[in-house]
């Protein structure tokens, strides 16, 4: 029986070296970055308040389908139109992590408002784009926190 091993007589491979990492974004371009995400998520946040009134009105009786339905509609068009913001904004490092969680976001609350009123559909619809909105945020206010930046408002993103 012959056996083969190969060797390479104490030698180390030859391997491409690491590619340089990324140059380091500026505080201003940083918080710029930032702030223009928020900014375009911002109508969503706005108009959250009277929306989630207008769904416990519906709730309790006190509103009728159709008019929730109708509110619900016009909701849908601010959070489109902030995923479509949203998607044209620039975003580097963990930034771009946060913008992907807050257009995921807004994909799933405007699936939940178009699921109204059956709320089976809705509820786990609804609340990914809580979690999504809150995790996003949370990226964002770690990143800041690292580089020193005045903190978000907590309301900024809902």
């Amino acid at each position: 029986m012959v056996a083969l091993a190969g060797c390479d007589h104490g030698g180390k491979r030859r391997t491409e070296p690491p590619p340089p990492p990324p140059p380091k974004q500026s505080f201003v371009a940083l918080d710029r970055e930032q702030q223009r995400i928020v900014l375009d998520y911002e109508p969503v946040s706005a108009a959250l308040t009277a929306y989630e009134l207008d769904f416990r009105d519906w709730r309790l009786g006190r509103l009728s389908q159709a008019d929730l339905l109708a509110r619900a509609h016009a909701y849908r068009a601010v959070v489109l139109a902030a995923r479509g913001r949203l998607r044209g904004d620039p975003a580097t490092s963990e930034t771009k992590r946060a913008k992907r969680l807050f257009v995921d976001g807004l994909r799933a609350r405007a699936a939940a408002l178009a699921a109204l009123p059956d709320l089976g559909r809705y509820t786990p619809l609804w609340n990914r784009s809580v979690v999504n909105a809150r995790a996003g945020l949370t990226i964002m206010q770690d990143v800041r926190d690292r580089a020193r930046l005045i903190p978000l408002p907590e309301d900024a993103v809902s």
